[in-house]
C-alpha cells in the first residue's frame, strides 16, 4: 500500500495547473496593461515612457522567485510564524502614522520610504499577515469557534484593532478587503451566523458614520449618487472611468490605443481596469473576469481538499482576499459601489501589492500539492470508492430476512452458525489461503 501512496504523491503531488495557469494569464495581462497605461504619465512625470514598466518587470521577476520558494515552503511553517509575522506588520502600521518614518502622498500616511524610490506599504503585508495568524489562531480553538466570549469577542477585537490602524492612514479600502477577509476565515471556521450579522450591521454602521465625518469620503459618497452632476468635481473619477468603458465597446479600440488613460487618475494602478475596457472591450474585461473566477473556483477546491484544518482556513481566507478585492474593484470601476481606491490583483502597479498576493497564491499551489496527492491515495487504496470509505463486503449489506419469512429459517440457524465456524477453522478455505486470510461467509440462504 505504502508504494502506491508514495507514487500517487509523486505524481499528483504538484501544483494546481488551472489556478497557475490563471495567476500566470493575469500576470501577463498585468505587464502588458501597466505598460500600455502608463507611456504618457511616465514620459510627463520622469521624461522615459519606460519608467513604470522597467520596475514593473522588477516586481514581477522578485514576486516570481518569491512564488516559486514558497510554493515549495510547506504551508504549516506559515502557522508557526504566524504570530511574530502578525505581530511585525501591526506594529508597522503603528510606525507608518508616525511624521519621521510615514511618508505622506495624497493626503494619505501609508508608506515607507527606503532608497531608489522604492516604497513599502505596510497594509499589504497585513493582508497576508491577518489571515495566516487568524487561519492559526482559529484553527487551535478547535471546536470552540462557537463560544463568544473565548472566540468571538477576542475576534472582534483583533479586526477593530487592525481596522483602526489602517483606517487611520486613511485607507477604507484596504480596511474593507482585511475585514472581510478575515470574517470569511471566521466564516469557514464554523462561527455562529447570528453573531456575525450582528457584527456585520455594526461595521456598516460605522462605516456610514466613518464616511459622513470626513469632507472627501462624503463627496465619494454623493458622487456615487450620481456622477454626472459634477463630472469635472466630485464625479470626475468616476465619469472618466465610465467614459473609457463606453468608448471601448465591445472589442476594444485595441492595444495601446487608449484616450482616457491620459486623463483618468491612477491610469496603471487603481482605474487599469478602465483602460482595459476601452482598450480590449466588454470581451476583453470578462476574459479578466473569468480568470479571477478560475482563482476563486480552484482556491476554494483546494480549501475543501485540504488534509487539515488550518489548510482548509488559510486557503479559505487567501482566495476569499484575492476575490473580494478583485471583484470591489470592478465594481468601483463601473460605478456599482462608491470610489474606493483598491488595486486589482495581478494587474495594477505596485511592487508589494505585487509581490504579496503572488507569495499569497504560492502559498495556495502549496496546499493544493499536499491536498491532490492526499485526495488521490485515499481514492487509490479505497477500491475505488469516491468518498474515501473502506469498502464492505457485499454480503453483509445483504439485508436481513423478515420476520414472516424468517419464521421458517429458524430451525437452519444453528447448521449454519456450525459451518461458519467449520469454514473459519479450515486453512484451506480461505481467500489466499493461511489462518490469517480473510474469510468469506456462507452466502446460501436455504438449508445444507
Amino acid at each position: 500500500m505504502q508504494p502506491r501512496v508514495d507514487r500517487a504523491k509523486a505524481v499528483l503531488g504538484k501544483c494546481d495547473p488551472w489556478l497557475l495557469l490563471a495567476l500566470v494569464g493575469l500576470t501577463c495581462v498585468g505587464v502588458l496593461m501597466v505598460y500600455s497605461a502608463s507611456i504618457a504619465s511616465a514620459y510627463r512625470n520622469y521624461g522615459s515612457p519606460y519608467y513604470v514598466i522597467e520596475r514593473e518587470i522588477v516586481w514581477v521577476a522578485i514576486g516570481l522567485v518569491s512564488l516559486t520558494a514558497v510554493t515549495r515552503l510547506h504551508y504549516h511553517t506559515w502557522r508557526r510564524v504566524a504570530f511574530p509575522f502578525f505581530a511585525v506588520c501591526v506594529a508597522m502600521l503603528l510606525a507608518v502614522l508616525a511624521p519621521h518614518f510615514g511618508h505622506s502622498s495624497h493626503g494619505a500616511r501609508r508608506w515607507f520610504s527606503l532608497p531608489a524610490g522604492v516604497t513599502v506599504e505596510p497594509s499589504e503585508l497585513v493582508k497576508l499577515a491577518s489571515v495566516v495568524y487568524m487561519a492559526a489562531w482559529l484553527t487551535s480553538k478547535g471546536d470552540r469557534v462557537r463560544d463568544f466570549k473565548k472566540v468571538f469577542f477576542p475576534f472582534g477585537i483583533i479586526v477593530g484593532v487592525v481596522a483602526i490602524l489602517i483606517i487611520k492612514q486613511p485607507d477604507l479600502g484596504t480596511t474593507i478587503v482585511v475585514s472581510t477577509s478575515l470574517f470569511c476565515v471566521y466564516f469557514i471556521a464554523g462561527a455562529d451566523l447570528l453573531p456575525m450579522a450582528g457584527a456585520g450591521v455594526v461595521a456598516v454602521g460605522f462605516a456610514w458614520v466613518f464616511a459622513h465625518n470626513s469632507s472627501y469620503r462624503y463627496d465619494r459618497l454623493t458622487a456615487f449618487m450620481n456622477p454626472w452632476q459634477d463630472p469635472t468635481g466630485k464625479g470626475y473619477h468616476t465619469v472618466q472611468a465610465l467614459l473609457a468603458l463606453g468608448t471601448g465597446g465591445l472589442f476594444g479600440q485595441g492595444f495601446g490605443n487608449s484616450l482616457q488613460k491620459n486623463v483618468l487618475p491612477a491610469p496603471h494602478t487603481d482605474s487599469i481596469l478602465a483602460v482595459i475596457g476601452e482598450e480590449w472591450g466588454l470581451m476583453g474585461t470578462l476574459g479578466v473576469l473569468l480568470l479571477f473566477l478560475i482563482v476563486a473556483y480552484r482556491g476554494m477546491r483546494i480549501s475543501v481538499a485540504a488534509p487539515d484544518r488550518f489548510g482548509k482556513l488559510l486557503a479559505g481566507g487567501i482566495t476569499c482576499w484575492i476575490t473580494f478585492q478583485a471583484l470591489l474593484n470592478f465594481a468601483v470601476i463601473t460605478s456599482s459601489v462608491p470610489f474606493t481606491g483598491v488595486p486589482l490583483p495581478f494587474i495594477s502597479y505596485g511592487g508589494t501589492s505585487f509581490i504579496i498576493s503572488v507569495t499569497a497564491m504560492g502559498i495556495l499551489l502549496n496546499i493544493s500539492r499536499h491536498a491532490s496527492g492526499e485526495v488521490f491515495a485515499r481514492q487509490s487504496t479505497h477500491n475505488g470508492r469516491r468518498d474515501g470509505g473502506t469498502r464492505l463486503p457485499r454480503v453483509i449489506s445483504h439485508p436481513a430476512p423478515s420476520s414472516a419469512a424468517g419464521r421458517g429459517n429458524h430451525s437452519l440457524q444453528p447448521r449454519r452458525a456450525e459451518r461458519s465456524r467449520r469454514l473459519a477453522s479450515s486453512p484451506s478455505r480461505g481467500v489466499n489461503g493461511g489462518n490469517n486470510a480473510i474469510q468469506q461467509p456462507p452466502c446460501d440462504s436455504g438449508g445444507p
